[in-house]
């Protein structure tokens, strides 16, 4: 990361993954928290993530539902390509938490240079 002044940029070609999950309404409380220590501890499993940051969302009316966001940056796309290519680990993940979502979003973009 890169900080010009007070903002705090990603480096340019790196690639950026956001995810938002939103949760069935009858996922208990120690659900979440496991949901949310799993994601906390994807960059020890994938050494291809460079920062993840994960957190509930403090304003669930705008949300429409979705409770938990996920930012991870990565290097360039070689580092996502060589996480998303760890396909049997990827999917044991996703299997954690699969039967707890109603629904997710994830975008990926690449941050230009300049």
């Amino acid at each position: 990361m890169v900080v010009i002044g007070n903002k705090l940029l990603p480096p340019s070609g790196s690639v950026v993954k956001i995810i938002f999950l939103k949760l069935k309404e009858s996922i208990p409380d120690e659900a979440k928290s496991e949901i949310l220590d799993l994601i906390k501890g994807l960059d020890e499993k994938f050494p291809g993530i460079g920062q993840i940051t994960v957190g509930e969302n403090f304003s669930p009316a705008q949300a429409k539902g979705f409770s938990i966001a996920l930012i991870a940056f990565f290097k360039d796309l070689a580092e996502l390509e060589s996480v998303d290519s760890h396909t049997k680990l990827v999917n044991s993940q996703k299997e954690k938490v699969r039967d707890c979502l109603d629904s997710t979003i994830v975008v990926e973009f690449l941050v230009p240079s300049g």
